[in-house]
């Protein structure tokens, strides 16, 4: 019995010889690559910590190139994010935990840790948030900002600052977002179990729907053409197109007033007004239309843009306006007010500016003698 217990023992002590010779060994570089899921960096090691196989900064990157840096720049629709390399940082003197601030120094910035030993900062896509400024130019709307990383709060050595910016292609929605004051106006609806949905309607003054009307009204000389933009902002835009349904112009601010002169009938143009050019209705998430300057004849000096809209099930529904003769001439379906857009109010530069912000009657406007380019529009049921 004290044979085998020797035995035993010796064993032991023989498997426990091994495996502290074993640890002893230095590993070669090429196994231990293998022991991390991917190939680290040339600025990380892998090392094992708690257990746990990863990639990690090197400790002997002092002195890095600031130039190296090479951040990491995310334009996303709502917010831009910068990313920096951790590892680099430290190289610079920065430390693990680097202090992160935009130009405001009072936005709330939260630094965020993200994979392969990068961290990152945001700041939303939005002018004067977090310091963020605006330019525009012909074709795109830029935004700018600066990240400051420092080691410390108290700042006597350190201070890394890094410009960034991200442009983003003028079209509708993006020049609505960049507008100060746009001419605008936004109407949310509930669809029966598919949502909330936000439409919003604009006055533009070019072809391409990209510089809004800004102020409390807009003024056009009379052979100017106006450009009407409406966009689903909020919903479930792969399913449901907008639809302009009745659009329409009245000498009042007042959606329900009895003379109205129609632009966009049953989804269809008035075929009477030669200068009406839908350009999109039914198809996507946005619709749009232009048509020419005009005034109500008589005494009225504004107009007031109206438009019943309608969002359309592509999956159940037909939403491509079919405007055959019959359709266009047929009557009206009861407008649903409590789903049309307003906009105005809409003058001719030169006219009176006296007390009609409300679309009344002007003694003064009643003896201007309009141009025969206006539109001669009388009574609704003239079309």
């Amino acid at each position: 019995m004290a044979g085998s217990d020797l035995l035993w023992l010796a064993l032991a002590s023989c498997i426990l010889t091994l495996a502290s010779a074993e640890q002893q060994v230095p590993m070669d570089p090429s196994t231990v690559e293998d022991k991390c899921e991917e190939a680290c960096r040339p600025e990380e090691e892998c090392l094992a910590v708690d257990g746990i196989w990863g990639c990690f900064c090197k400790q002997d990157l002092n002195g890095s190139d600031v130039y190296s840096l090479q951040p990491q720049l995310e334009c996303g629709p709502t917010e831009m994010k910068v990313k920096v390399d951790k590892c680099l940082l430290g190289g610079l003197g920065l430390g693990e935990d680097p202090i992160a601030y935009l130009r405001d120094w009072n936005c709330s910035t939260i630094m965020q840790e993200e994979e392969s030993n990068w961290i990152s900062v945001t700041s939303p896509v939005q002018a004067s948030a977090c310091g963020t400024t605006l330019e525009r130019n012909q074709t795109h709307a830029i935004y700018k900002n600066t990240l400051f990383l420092a080691n410390d709060f108290i700042i006597r050595d350190i201070l890394l600052s890094i410009d960034f910016q991200c442009a983003y292609p003028l079209d509708m929605k993006v020049s609505l977002q960049t507008a100060l004051q746009p001419i605008v106006s936004s109407l949310n609806i509930s669809v029966g179990g598919e949502g909330e949905f936000t439409v919003s309607m604009a006055l533009f003054e070019d072809e391409n729907y990209t510089y809004p009307y800004e102020g409390a009204m807009a003024v056009l000389s009379v052979e100017s053409m106006l450009y009407v933009g409406a966009i689903l902002e909020k919903g479930d835009t792969s399913r449901f197109n907008l639809l302009l349904r009745n659009c329409y112009a009245t000498p009042t601010e007042d959606k329900a007033d009895p003379v109205k002169y129609f632009i966009i009938r049953n989804s269809c143009p008035n075929q009477h007004d030669s200068t009406i050019n839908v350009e999109e209705n039914g198809v996507s998430s946005e619709s749009r239309f232009s048509v020419q300057m005009f005034m109500f004849a008589g005494n009225y000096d504004l107009v007031f843009l109206h438009c019943e809209i309608h969002l359309c099930d592509s999956l159940n529904e037909q939403c491509l306006p079919s405007c055959s003769g019959s359709q266009v001439r047929s009557e009206v379906l009861a407008i649903n007010l409590a789903q049309v857009l307003d906009l105005g109010p809409i003058t001719r530069r030169g006219a009176q500016s006296l007390d009609v912000m409300n679309g009344t009657p002007s003694t003064a406007g009643f003896l201007v003698a309009w141009p025969m380019l206006l539109l001669p529009v009388l009574l609704a049921w003239l079309f």
